[in-house]
């Protein structure tokens, strides 16, 4: 049994030919199989923590309800101008191609660390052309002249066992890692979805705003006219001018910020849809109507399952758990073997003088000693990590909720909202008909006609907001319930490995 000794804060064998002898110190050798046996237990023993949120069995807002959201959800506003936009953007956004290559680098990095579980196999040549008495001047050999010519070529080998599962702690990280960046590019193209489906419906409200207001001033255009034409026959007041125009400087005012944001909507979907805010006219919403779908929930429990942030910081714990229990070995020994296998010639004069072939063995066993705290400050590290991460997926599990319960009142009570605006705007239509058949008939004059036709266009005014609003509420609500990526992944081959196995 071989000796060890302490050597730059590891317990190591000692070199061939030490005095030492064959004989290997009782305590030595007890410590090391201690240590060994230590490795068993305590590597069983790192904690692994898991989430510990109490998820309600329904959201408060609804009631309980096991159908899931769509995963195509933007087919269910039946506008086929946002599919497509939707669609396009999932290819060829540019956000959506720079969390790839993430995933890309992060794959590449699982590879590295898990080819640390292997052995390593490299190749190796010297040659050396080494000549005594050489007359440089002249590029002459002089009287006992030498010139010694050798060559060496070998295979090395290198491996170190995963005695303590360090190596395979940290591939298992590697893997865990991998997975959360695939989550966080799915959470991307989420984010990405809902933006074009938000500047949409934005583009799509602000262009009938537009409409409305326009009408709006065209009908505060008319009242001036008229006003201005009593006042000079003596049936109106200045101040009545005034108040008209006024309305109708106000009424105008309302289109320039109406035109700025259809505008600005049309640029963002161009950049989101991987296009440029040249080209945004091209963006033609659809003639058809658009209304709020009725959403499908789910149970809070499978929101833990389908939104992927709360699956990247899922798999973000299952990377620390591995980094803690990698960190804990350590204070555990390593085992290193190394071998080389080869071949050396030798020439002298242009003579050989011999060949032989070489084989070297050799096995390392280091453990730490002392190392000024370097190990239990790695552990304490890992530790925190491993808490912190736990901390950031209960966070992000009780914010998901939170997102998800907003997004239920928000649209809920828009949708009351915009159900009485729309009654107001029916009544107002219905008004307006009574006085232009008063008027057809004689009985009332112009001005009360155009008072109920501004009325009718104020109250549409605000129906078409709460409408747009609507659909923005619905929009939010299928992003908090973080559906639709599915959509977009590969049929086949596209199961993620289990950061556990």
């Amino acid at each position: 049994m071989t000796s060890f000794k302490v050597c730059n804060g590891y317990l190591t064998p000692p070199k061939r030919g030490s005095r030492s002898g064959g004989k290997a110190s009782p305590s030595v050798s007890y410590f090391v199989i201690a240590a060994l046996v230590l490795v068993l237990t305590t590597a069983c023993s790192t904690p692994v923590l898991e989430q510990s949120v109490d998820v309600p069995p329904k959201y408060a807002a609804v009631a309980a309800s096991s159908d899931e959201p769509e995963a195509a959800w933007w087919e269910s506003f039946g506008d086929p101008v946002l599919s497509e936009l939707i669609k396009r953007a999932a290819r060829e956004n540019r956000d959506v191609k720079i969390a790839a290559e993430r995933v890309r680098a992060a794959r590449a990095a699982e590879t590295i660390s898990r080819s640390a579980l292997f052995p390593s196999i490299g190749i190796s040549a010297t040659g050396s052309d080494y000549r005594t008495g050489f007359d440089a001047a002249t590029r002459q050999s002089v009287p006992s002249a030498a010139n010694i010519k050798s060559a060496t070529a070998g295979v090395n080998v290198a491996w170190e066992p995963d005695i303590t599962g360090r190596l395979s702690s940290g591939a298992t990280a590697a893997s865990a890692d991998t997975l959360a960046a695939a989550y966080g590019a799915r959470g991307v193209r989420l984010l990405v979805m809902t933006d074009v489906a938000t500047s949409y419906f934005t583009l799509v409200g602000a262009l009938r705003q537009l409409e409305t207001v326009r009408a709006i001033a065209a009908a505060h255009d008319e009242t001036l006219r008229l006003v201005t034409a009593r006042e000079r026959a003596g049936l109106a007041t200045a101040f009545d001018v005034e108040r008209a125009q006024t309305d109708a400087s106000q009424a105008h005012a309302a289109i320039p910020p109406l035109e700025t944001l259809a505008a600005s909507s049309r640029h963002r979907i161009a950049v989101l849809t991987g296009d440029q805010a040249f080209h945004a006219d091209a963006i033609k919403p659809w003639s058809g109507n658009v209304t709020a779908p009725v959403v499908q929930t789910g149970q809070p429990a499978a929101l833990l399952e389908r939104r992927p942030d709360l699956l990247a910081a899922k798999a973000q714990l299952d990377a620390a758990n591995a980094r803690r229990r990698q960190a804990k070995a350590e204070y555990f020994p390593r085992l290193l073997l190394g071998a080389a296998f080869g071949g050396t010639g030798t020439e002298l004069n242009g003579m050989s003088i011999g060949s032989a072939r070489f084989t070297n063995v050799i096995g390392l066993l280091a453990m730490p000693i002392f190392n000024a705290g370097r190990t239990e400050a790695i552990n304490i590290q890992a530790e925190s990590a491993q808490s912190e991460a736990l901390l950031r997926y209960e966070h992000s599990i009780v914010r998901a909720l939170e997102d998800v319960e907003n997004a239920l009142v928000s649209l809920q009570d828009e949708r009351r909202r915009s159900q009485t605006l729309n009654n107001g705007a029916a009544s107002a239509e219905s008004a307006l008909s009574r006085a232009q058949s008063l008027y057809d008939r004689g009985q009332i004059d112009l001005l009360p006609l155009l008072d109920a036709q501004r009325v009718r266009l104020n109250v549409s005014l605000s129906a078409n907001d709460s409408n747009t609003q609507l659909l923005l509420d619905a929009v939010q609500l299928y992003k908090a319930l973080g559906g639709g990526w599915q959509f977009f992944e590969p049929t086949t081959g596209s199961a993620e490995r289990n950061p556990n196995s």
